[in-house]
């Protein structure tokens, strides 16, 4: 399975511009996101996770459009909430 996010981007009502157009392609294995505070990580988990939407953009889990098909779970909140995914 691959993640696949093409140009996200999302800008708060404040003026703060969190994400600008972030394409990364994620396949399969466990993978962590770091950068400095203010860098836009919390928003684009928020984002992957269905938990807030993107101004624009698109994600795909392989074939599954993860921001039409919304599938949320326990499991996958406790995931994404942590800041770590694991991509079988």
């Amino acid at each position: 399975m691959e993640l696949k996010i093409e140009r996200l981007s999302k800008t708060y009502a404040n003026g703060v511009q969190a994400l600008q157009e972030v394409s990364l392609n994620i396949p399969a294995g466990m993978f962590g996101l770091l950068g400095p505070n203010g860098a836009g990580k919390s928003t684009l988990m928020r984002i992957i996770a269905t938990l807030q939407e993107p101004d624009s953009g698109s994600i795909f889990l392989d074939e599954l459009d993860v921001l039409k098909k919304k599938i949320r779970s326990k499991k996958n909140f406790r995931l994404f909430a942590s800041g770590v995914w694991f991509i079988p």
